[in-house]
């Protein structure tokens, strides 16, 4: 048995995990899936609803299992782990980027377009360069996205973060501007220079009030 599968193995007890929506726990499912997208070199995005209650672990992740073979092409082996999830759908862009996306969730949030997103210059002071995290922020505090978050009452308006955040001298820093983009592109804009996988959260509360959160996660590089 590979190397692999008991890495993977020995962080999960059973075979799947989760209950019936959402609720697999991000010190389970961040380092199944950041050390997957890591040795296949491959980068993605996942849309799912989830659970988002108070008092638990954030962001929860979709019904996971753990694969019993890792030597299978990437989507194959995300297929298996989201085996669980009869709504998960794990396809393939022309681009490369690997999309898992449960097949109700909205997609609203992902399609407004913004005028206009500015980011590092090769010239710029390191102390506002922008790394993975402060650049999923600046697309989130865009007005584009803000006015709709507000006139939709989708909420936080004050967003939650999560992962790691950006040291003022990391290196690679994310470059350029975008002009007329998609949430959804700018997000795989970030992809680019950091590979690795966003996520989109959708969640209700029991009065049907709607919760939509963003997060950034960097493939797991070798040794750490």
């Amino acid at each position: 048995m590979k190397y692999f599968v008991i890495f993977l193995a020995s962080m999960l007890v059973t075979p799947c995990f989760s209950q019936e929506q959402g609720g697999t726990p991000p010190g389970v499912a961040v380092p199944l899936l950041t050390e997957i997208f890591r040795r296949h070199e491959a980068s993605g995005s996942i849309g799912y609803w989830g659970r988002c209650e108070a008092m638990k672990s954030y962001p929860d992740f979709p019904k996971l299992c753990y694969p019993s073979d890792d030597s299978r092409p990437t989507l194959e082996l995300l297929r298996d782990v989201f085996a669980e999830d009869p709504k998960m759908q794990v396809t393939q862009d022309a681009n490369g980027v690997i999309r898992m996306f449960e097949s109700d969730v909205p997609t609203d949030l992902l399609e407004i377009k913004i005028h206009q997103l500015s980011f590092g210059r090769p010239d710029q002071d390191p102390m506002e360069s922008y790394g993975a995290n402060s650049a999923l922020i600046k697309v989130e505090l865009s007005p584009e996205v803000q006015a709709y978050r507000k006139g939709h009452d989708i909420g936080p308006l004050a967003q939650r973060f999560v992962g790691p955040g950006d040291a003022a001298s990391q290196q690679p820093v994310i470059l350029g501007d975008l002009y007329d983009v998609t949430v959804k592109e700018a997000l795989d804009y970030i992809l680019q220079t950091f590979p690795g996988f966003w996520i989109y959260e959708n969640c209700k509360t029991d009065e049907g009030e709607r919760t939509a959160n963003f997060a950034f996660f960097k493939a797991a590089q070798p040794g750490r």
